[in-house]
């Protein structure tokens, strides 16, 4: 049978501008190594490319849709678990410090219990381009928690539902990836279409919050498109990745602290819910660290964004159920348009 090895190659340059699709991830696959012959020897018959079997393509469709629910689930949860932590204990640097301390402790924990499981201590070559995509994805990360101070659940999702929009315009920019087709064009304006009705009706604005949005749409957009071009250029396993990612951020928090004179963490009531939900947010945070940048590797960065629109239904159930801060029939209308589309994009873009 053939032999066929995949190796990992890092590019020759490090500027944007990646990989083809056919080579997403920096995958390379080498000819088949055949026998030589000498003269006088019949030729050996060459050996034929083992061709894909079912088999293999369920196997790898199970993978990818498994690391859909993993990354779905931990998604949909954290967001109102960051909620209910941001109401009970008024502090983003906080909640996002304990999130990545327990996201850093746990991977050396488990490097220490699995020694088999490939996860590298911080190295200066690999650490430097690897800090930009942590400074982007810490920046995401605070200004959705401070939003989420002043603004309900469903508005932060309506901001992430038009993410697809400049996300698949950056990524044709930078990495080299094609436009959406007509369809595809179209159901990213009617998540735009959406996002419209629902801000509309939305009467608990308040312009605090909208300006956390705006700078959150910005680096969810960049984080989206940077993050995968730093999974696809930097070579190294998904654990080191969720060690590297949460480690480097630890400072950024701390220096949080300072930038935004925040301490609501010391005069908070730290009753047992504050204490369970904090602990729960690290646990999720652990779990959705490990989620996202396994599928990142799976995914495109638009798919991966959709992705992340679509798994929101869960949280829009969750939110409605627990939670009294919602918005309104008209909001959940727009909600829903946004979300359909994004479904629809999914099916369509490639067309």
């Amino acid at each position: 049978p053939a032999m066929r090895k995949m190796v990992g190659q890092q590019p020759a340059s490090t500027k944007f501008g990646g990989p083809d699709d056919d080579e997403e991830d920096g995958l390379v696959e080498l000819e088949d190594i055949t026998p030589s012959t000498s003269k006088g020897e019949a030729p050996s018959k060459a050996p034929s490319k083992a061709p894909s079997t079912p088999d293999s393509k369920e196997l790898a469709g199970g993978s990818v849709a498994f690391a859909v629910v993993l990354y779905a689930f931990c998604s949909s949860t954290l967001l109102v678990i960051n909620k209910v932590s941001m109401h009970l204990v008024p502090d983003a640097p906080f909640i996002l410090f304990c999130q990545f301390l327990a996201s850093s402790l746990a991977m050396k924990g488990l490097g220490y219990a699995k020694p088999d499981i490939e996860i590298e201590e911080l190295k200066w070559e690999k650490a430097k381009p690897f800090a930009a995509a942590t400074l982007v994805f810490y920046l995401c990360l605070l200004s959705n928690t401070q939003a989420l101070k002043s603004v309900n659940v469903e508005t932060v999702i309506v901001v992430r539902s038009c993410s697809p929009i400049a996300v698949s315009v950056l990524e044709w920019a930078t990495l080299g990836r094609k436009l959406p087709s007509i369809p595809g064009i179209i159901a990213l304006l009617a998540i735009a279409g959406g996002a419209y009705i629902y801000v509309a009706a939305d009467k608990g604005f308040q312009i605090e919050g909208y300006s956390w949005l705006v700078v959150y749409f910005i680096f969810i957009v960049l984080e989206m498109v940077f993050v995968k071009f730093i999974v696809d250029t930097v070579p190294m396993s998904t654990w080191t990745r969720v060690y590297y990612n949460n480690t480097l951020s630890l400072p950024m928090a701390m220096l949080s602290f300072v930038g935004l004179g925040s301490a609501g963490f010391l005069t908070a009531d730290w009753t047992p819910g504050a204490i369970g939900a904090v602990l729960l947010s690290c646990v999720v945070g652990v779990a959705i660290s490990y989620a996202g940048f396994n599928l990142r590797k799976l995914i495109s960065a638009t798919s991966f964004t959709v992705v992340g629109v679509v798994c929101k239904l869960l949280t829009v159930l969750i939110n409605d159920t627990i939670w009294t801060q919602h918005s309104n029939a008209m909001g959940h209308a727009g909600l829903a348009v946004c979300i359909a589309s994004g479904i629809i994009y999914e099916k369509v873009k490639g067309r």
